[in-house]
């Protein structure tokens, strides 16, 4: 794959994420689909705090940062990365609680909106380069 259309692909995943930051993540169970921390944003910055299998969902972000890097210089590497980043996004269907405010309150997943699938989105398109990328080196 031609290095143009490997930035094109890291383009498109730059603006899947950066537009999962402004929209909500998922909703929490009696407290609609304003739930403090369910704005993309929020949960790009402060999921690293928590210290269950969300923190390991959060993962994805730094996995997601060092494919796009490693596409440009070592492909088997951003194989790695990306897959290790969908895998863990992936394990949020996993996560039935999650903290809802700063007195450690937890509340249960209603439903998973839009940010959610564009970050996924945004993991996906680095991993189906990635692949695309090692499939044509070997060939």
């Amino acid at each position: 794959m031609k290095t143009s259309q490997k930035k094109l692909f890291v383009l498109i995943s730059i603006l899947f994420l950066l537009v999962s930051l402004t929209q909500p993540c998922y909703s929490v169970e009696g407290t609609g689909k304003d739930t403090v921390g369910a704005i993309g944003l929020i949960a790009f910055l402060l999921g690293w705090l928590n210290f269950n299998l969300i923190g390991i969902v959060w993962l994805a972000n730094p996995l997601l940062l060092l494919s796009m890097i490693f596409l440009f210089k070592k492909e088997k590497f951003a194989l790695i990365t990306s897959g290790l980043a969908l895998l863990f996004s992936f394990c949020f269907f996993l996560v039935d609680r999650i903290i809802i405010n700063e007195g450690g309150t937890t509340g249960k997943i209603d439903h998973v909106l839009v940010g959610y699938w564009l970050w996924l989105s945004s993991i996906f398109v680095i991993f189906i380069c990635s692949l695309v990328t090692r499939v044509y080196r070997k060939k």
